[in-house]
């Protein structure tokens, strides 16, 4: 299963709105789960990198760097869980070239 659309962002409240229920709700899952796992880590050993590691051992992880995405090279915030990755990128303006940062596209895949 992989799903695929659209995010924006509100300046002024900070909250972000999917193109559909479904992707709000497997945004909000995935990446609530990756951080409940992170922050348990983190509660255990007091160190950033040291629950980083622990976290992808169990296997999710949270890497925000540039990442081929359908051909482009983008800045993209992915998680990876047991179950589920997920990739979030800015859309650019089609006239400067530049970042929009608020909005943009996310993709889900489920693992087998």
């Amino acid at each position: 299963m992989e799903l695929q659309g659209k995010w924006t962002k509100d300046p002024e409240e900070g909250y972000m709105d999917f193109g559909s229920s479904q992707l709000q709700r497997l945004y909000e899952a995935i990446t609530d789960e990756y951080h409940q796992v992170y922050s348990e880590c983190l509660q255990r050993y007091d160190d950033d990198e040291a629950a980083q590691r622990e976290a992808r051992s169990r296997g999710y992880e949270m890497l925000t760097d540039y990442k081929t995405i359908d051909g482009a090279e983008e800045f993209a915030t992915s998680y990876t869980t047991p179950s589920y990755s997920m990739d979030l990128w800015y859309q650019t303006d089609p006239r400067t070239g530049k970042r929009v940062y608020d909005k943009g596209f996310i993709r889900i895949s489920r693992k087998s």
